[in-house]
C-alpha cells in the first residue's frame, strides 16, 4: 500500500462558529493556488453563486489543482426530483463529494443535483475534534476528506505508474475508475462510491 508523504496547508476561512464572508474563502483559495498545492479540500459551501468564488475555482484548476468540495447537507431524503445546489461544490469544475452511510446507503442530508461526481462514508464519522478531543460526525463534509486523501494516494501511484506528473484531468480520470455504481439515480451518488484498491 502506498503512504504518500503529503504535507498539509491548513487555511482558516471561516470563523470559530463555521460562518465567515465569501471573500475569506476567496483569499484562501488563491493562496493555497500561489503555494502551488496539488488538491483543495473544502468542507463548506453555502447557496449563494458569485462570480468571484468562481472565477477562484477556475483559476485553481486551471493552476493543475483538483479542487474537492463537499455536496451540502440540504438535502431532502433522497429526493431526486429536486436539487440542492450549495457553491463551490455545485460548480462542474470541481469534484463534488456526497455523503453513504455504513450501509452504502445515500445519508438523507446528502444534496442531490447534477454536478455530484461521487460519494464517501459521511455518517458517524469518527473524528478530531476542538480542544484536542474526538466526536462522531455526520455531514458531506465527513465524505470530503475521504476524497481528498485517496486522491493525493492516487496522485502518488500515477505519477509512478505513467512515470510522469498528470493533469488534472487524467487524475480525476483516475479517481473515477475507483469508484463503484449504486442502484441509484446519478443525482445522488454521481459515478458511485469510492474503492480505493490499488493492488
Amino acid at each position: 500500500m502506498l503512504h504518500p508523504g503529503a504535507s498539509l496547508l491548513i487555511l482558516k476561512a471561516l470563523d470559530k462558529s463555521g460562518s465567515g464572508k465569501m471573500q475569506w474563502i476567496i483569499n484562501a483559495i488563491n493562496y493555497a493556488v500561489s503555494k502551488k498545492v496539488n488538491i483543495i479540500s473544502m468542507s463548506l459551501g453555502g447557496p449563494q453563486d458569485t462570480k468571484e468564488l468562481h472565477n477562484a475555482i477556475l483559476n485553481a484548476v486551471n493552476n493543475n489543482i483538483l479542487v474537492v468540495c463537499a455536496a451540502g447537507n440540504r438535502g431532502d431524503k433522497g429526493n431526486v426530483k429536486t436539487d440542492e445546489l450549495d457553491y463551490p461544490g455545485a460548480y462542474d469544475e470541481v469534484i463534488e463529494v456526497g455523503a453513504i452511510d455504513s450501509n452504502k446507503g445515500i445519508a438523507p442530508f446528502s444534496n442531490s443535483n447534477l454536478y455530484v461526481d461521487l460519494v464517501a462514508p459521511g455518517v458517524n464519522i469518527l473524528s478530531t475534534y476542538k480542544n484536542q478531543g474526538y466526536a462522531t460526525l455526520s455531514g458531506t463534509s465527513m465524505a470530503t476528506p475521504h476524497v481528498s486523501g485517496a486522491l493525493a494516494i492516487i496522485i502518488e501511484w500515477a505519477n509512478k505508474e505513467f512515470e510522469r506528473n498528470m493533469t488534472e484531468s487524467e487524475y480525476y480520470a483516475q479517481l473515477i475508475k475507483f469508484t463503484k455504481a449504486l442502484q441509484l439515480s446519478r443525482r445522488l451518488q454521481g459515478n458511485g462510491y469510492i474503492t480505493l484498491n490499488l493492488q
